[in-house]
């Protein structure tokens, strides 16, 4: 056995101490069919390199990053990573430029290395938006056991923006550098995320500069799984934040020292300290709607409505203004900010206490640590007689207090320029919101089935729908329905209050299923909850490292009411269930009535946190396991 680990030592020895450098490519990375320690995947980084270090010059200074990927593609499952793609930062007159893109993939035919290199005119680069350019390009000449590799430059004004280092895809890496460069005086706060134990160490300094590197080897890939918030939350890397600037003689500043520091400094740049703090009149646009209001709970209501049916969010994010209040009012659409700010600034106007919360939302990151740059969007507050609200006017189904879900993500930072308070504070938590739904129906001899239903959906199940419904054809919308429930055949679909945010959804409507159940001898064997079940376990992983994101409390309700064929009698029922998550976190009922010819089902589903532990990860896996298995068994009806 110590022979055996000496030997295993070697052959990783001889593995990482090969040449990597570009161009290296050898017969045995082509040859090699499958990534050890992950046999299952389709494709593996066999060397990434990433260094970053600043650049300084009489005429500019410059944050510069290189990078090298090797890349081997087992099969065709894994074809889609030779395509690659490069995020390029840009605000105002600077924006981040990308050169030296050189990139080969390699074959291996009748023994010998084939190489083809990427034409430059399958670089392509488009706007993304106001803030990102994107460059992307795929490699040529893609075929099963090849090895892509390229390299590139960033070359980037934003000085104090280090980009994370990313350690982990969703492939496995075999070898990975990387490196950071730093001048004295310039001092960042590096944070390692993720699951993977490693530390950074120092590496050779040179010209009054520090290194810090990150070496890892068979690092695996991060595997996603349903009800995640952001998977890259939980991804291997190290973040970086300017801390300080420490020159003796000429500065000493410290930033993002705390939350509290973090919401001052906002607070203090002109969107907020001047355009929104300053005192203006909106008179025009919210005295016809105020005049007959009194409550200032239906003068919240009445502004936030205005906002919302006034400036149309363009899918922008910002803490910042990108229009402006006036700006924005004018030509009805801005960005997060412009919406949410002028809300803010309407709701003051209205006499309510009202201040922007910032914060980051979930298809950003998780602020680990004190950070602005790491925020990306801002909401309102306003408090009523003790009682705190959250708005967010930019999504047109959102209520006060139901806020669009990527919005619970963490805590928001409070901004009260006018009383001086700044501090980071608990966004509210979403309200449970349930799906109710009464079936009922008759089941024929020969297993058809008829029947009507009645499907009710409240707070951030309703959003949902409505979001769903109103972007679809209805036909389409209703073929969709049909496919997912079993291909049964709808008619007489209706859905009401679909088009405003506030109260529920009720959706009604017919369906016929030709073979609901299944006939063998005189024996019917039938489903009782029907085409509602749970066809599968959503959590699949033997453990998980990160939280389970439901995105909100739910409580799925299922009343089924079943007429049974003449003649026939109930053998067996399923036995009744209930199962409880530890901590009163959810729970599941089940119960099967037949009384003469007439079957009832009552099934309930709750999860009471929207976010939930990994602790609680194997209880929550052997739960849905549990009502896959209940919602399988069947009634068997005997002809009589």
């Amino acid at each position: 056995m110590k022979n055996l680990y000496l030997i295993a030592i070697l052959i990783a020895q001889i593995t990482f101490a090969q040449d990597f450098k570009f161009g290296k490519v050898s017969k045995e990375e082509l040859q090699e069919e499958k990534y050890l320690q992950d046999p299952s995947a389709n494709a593996a980084v066999l060397y990434k390199k990433q260094s970053t270090y600043f650049s300084f010059n009489a005429v500019e200074s410059t944050l510069v990053t290189e990078i090298h990927e090797r890349i081997k593609i087992y099969n065709k499952d894994g074809f889609d990573y030779a395509t690659h793609f490069i995020d390029l930062y840009q605000s105002g007159n600077s924006e981040e430029i990308v050169s030296g893109l050189k990139a080969v993939t390699y074959n291996l035919i009748d023994g010998q290395i084939e190489k083809t290199s990427l034409d430059k005119k399958q670089i392509f680069e488009t706007e993304v938006n106001y803030n990102y350019n994107e460059v992307k390009f795929s490699m040529p000449n893609i075929k099963e056991g090849c090895v892509i590799e390229f390299k590139y430059k960033i070359t980037s004004p934003f000085i104090w923006n280090i980009d994370e280092f990313v350690l982990q895809y969703d492939i496995p890496i075999k070898k990975v550098e990387a490196s950071i460069s730093t001048p004295d005086g310039l001092n960042f706060k590096e944070t390692i995320k993720g699951f993977i134990p490693f530390y950074g160490k120092p590496g050779k300094s040179y010209n009054d500069t520090r290194v810090k590197e990150y070496n890892l080897v068979h690092v695996p890939a991060l595997k996603e799984e349903r009800f995640v918030d952001n998977i890259d939350n939980y991804r291997a890397g190290v973040v970086f934040e300017l801390k300080s600037i420490i020159i003796p003689g000429v500065v000493h500043k410290t930033y993002s020292s705390s939350w509290a520091d973090v919401a001052k400094t906002i607070g203090n740049t002109n969107d907020y300290e001047t355009q929104l703090d300053k005192s203006r009149s909106f008179d025009d646009e919210l005295d016809p709607i105020l005049a007959n209001v009194a409550l200032p709970e239906d003068k919240m209501k009445a502004v936030f409505n205005y906002v919302k049916s006034h400036i149309k969010w363009n899918n922008m994010d910002g803490k910042y203004f990108y229009q402006g209040i006036k700006k924005a009012l004018q030509e009805g659409k801005g960005n997060a900010a412009d919406v949410n700010l002028t809300l803010v600034a309407m709701l003051r106007y209205a006499g309510i206490n009202a201040n922007p919360v910032v914060l980051s939302t979930k298809d950003n990151i998780i602020p680990i640590f004190p950070t602005i740059d790491r925020l990306n969007y801002v909401i309102a507050h306003a408090e009523i007689n003790g009682k705190a609200y959250f708005l967010d006017a930019t999504s047109e189904f959102s209520d006060i207090n139901i806020l669009p879900i990527k919005d619970y993500n963490w805590k928001g930072i409070y901004i009260d320029n006018n009383n001086m308070v700044w501090k980071s504070i608990d966004i509210s938590k979403p309200p449970i919101a349930e799906e109710l739904n009464m079936l009922s129906g008759t089941l024929t001899e020969d297993g058809a089935f008829e029947g009507k239903i009645r499907a009710r959906y409240t707070n951030h199940n309703a959003l949902l729908f409505r979001k769903r419904f109103k972007n679809e054809d209805i036909d389409a919308f209703v073929a969709k329905k049909e496919e997912k429930l079993d291909n049964i055949e709808i008619s007489n679909y209706e859905a009401k209050n679909t088009d405003t945010a506030e109260g529920y959804v009720m959706e009604t409507f017919n369906f016929k299923h030709e073979s609901l159940a299944s006939s063998v001898g005189d024996k019917l064997y039938v489903n009782p909850i029907l085409f509602l079940k749970q066809k599968e376990n959503p959590f699949k992983l033997e453990k998980r490292e990160f939280p389970m994101d439901f995105g909100f409390p739910f409580q799925d309700k299922y009343n089924i009411t079943v007429k049974l064929p003449e003649g026939y009698v109930a053998e067996s029922v399923p036995a009744p269930l209930y199962l409880k998550i530890p901590d009163n976190l959810g729970y599941f009922k089940f119960k099967v009535v037949v009384n003469g010819s007439m079957m009832q089902l009552a099934a309930s589903l709750e999860i009471n946190r929207a976010m939930i532990g990994p602790d609680k990860y194997l209880f929550l896996k052997e739960f849905f396991n549990q009502i896959v298995i209940k919602e399988e068994e069947q009634v068997v009806l005997t002809k009589v």
